[in-house]
């Protein structure tokens, strides 16, 4: 970690959010019968991108941490999507979907995504290069 720049650092720092992230939300769906498959393979994906990005110094690498933001805002964005049952029951206090969670998990998984884009967006903005 000593010799590596800030960008790599930066996404870094958003694997490892973004792969807390999925544990939360494969707890979350295995908990309360919401697991999506694709917001895992998403997730998972992130995971892998910023991580490559981050440890690999070849130029094969140079955009996958865009492509990790990318693939945490589709995640976020289908899981965002997912939960309108939640949404729905709790904020209008009704039952009409049936929705089994709370919003208090929904709320931080959404949170962790941003916090991984956000830290991968700040990784596109700075030098790969070690200073």
């Amino acid at each position: 970690m000593k010799g590596k720049s800030i960008s790599a650092k930066l996404s870094l720092a958003a694997a490892a959010v973004t792969l807390i992230t999925l544990i939360v939300f494969v707890i979350y769906g295995a908990i309360y019968s919401y697991l999506d498959s694709v917001v895992i393979l998403a997730l998972a994906l992130g995971v892998v991108c910023a991580a490559a990005y981050g440890l690999v110094g070849h130029r094969a690498v140079e955009f996958l941490n865009l492509v990790q933001v990318l693939l945490v805002s589709y995640g976020v964005g289908l899981f965002f999507l997912n939960s309108y049952p939640v949404w729905a029951d709790r904020l209008n206090n009704i039952t009409m979907y049936g929705a089994r969670g709370s919003l208090v998990p929904v709320v931080a998984i959404i949170l962790l995504c941003f916090a991984a884009a956000i830290l991968g967006i700040a990784s596109c903005f700075t030098r790969k290069e070690a200073a």
